[in-house]
Parts: structure tokens; C-alpha cells; sequence
């Protein structure tokens, strides 16, 4: 199990939301300052479960922002919203590292669902 309190300082939206916006930017900001490097559609999993969760990666940008340790995942298009009703896994694969390297090792799952 991943110690969430050594990674993760907090998520948006928080983990197991409920009506959340189709159009949520999703953000999730780290304990330590990150390889921006490793943030990517590779080690970053986004699953749409109205598609039977399918891999949805592809039709999202990576914004990492060092100062504030913040990573920021937002659509390429707007056609691509989640959808309604909708349940949104984000998956942080554990070749995600910090900047000195460091992996995650173990995945963290985000999960939420849109209004």
C-alpha cells in the first residue's frame, strides 16, 4: 500500500468525489518536488468508465509546475469531456519519481465521479 502522506499533500478533485463537473480540471500536488519529466500520458493512466475503462490518456495535456509541486491534467479538446455520470480513474503508475529520482514504485488510484 502506498504511503499516500510521503507522495500525495492533496488532490482535486479529493479522492471518491461525487458530482464532480464534466469539465474538472483535475490537479494533484505533491509532497516533493517531482520529475517533471516522468509526468507524462506513459506513467499517467486516465481510465472513462462509461467505455467500459478504457485508457483515455491520449486526450489529455500534463502541466507540471515546480513552485507550487503541482501537477495539472486537463483536455486536449473540450469535446473530450468525461461525460456524465461518468466514473474517472486516474492512475499514478509507479515510475513516477521525484526529482532526485526517487520512483513512487507503487501506483495511486484517483478516482471520482462526474455529475
Amino acid at each position: 500500500m502506498i504511503d499516500i502522506g510521503y507522495w500525495i499533500q492533496d488532490t482535486h478533485p479529493h479522492p471518491n468525489a461525487v458530482g464532480v463537473p464534466m469539465d474538472t480540471l483535475v490537479s494533484i500536488t505533491f509532497i516533493h518536488e517531482m520529475n517533471s519529466h516522468s509526468l507524462n500520458a506513459r506513467n499517467i493512466l486516465i481510465l472513462d468508465g462509461n467505455q467500459g475503462g478504457r485508457l483515455i490518456s491520449e486526450h489529455f495535456l500534463f502541466h507540471y509546475e515546480s513552485e507550487r509541486r503541482t501537477l495539472f491534467i486537463y483536455l486536449k479538446e473540450d469535446a473530450k469531456r468525461f461525460g456524465p455520470d461518468n466514473v474517472i480513474e486516474v492512475i499514478l503508475t509507479g515510475r513516477i519519481a521525484t526529482r532526485r529520482n526517487e520512483r513512487m514504485e507503487v501506483p495511486y488510484h484517483l478516482r471520482f465521479h462526474t455529475r
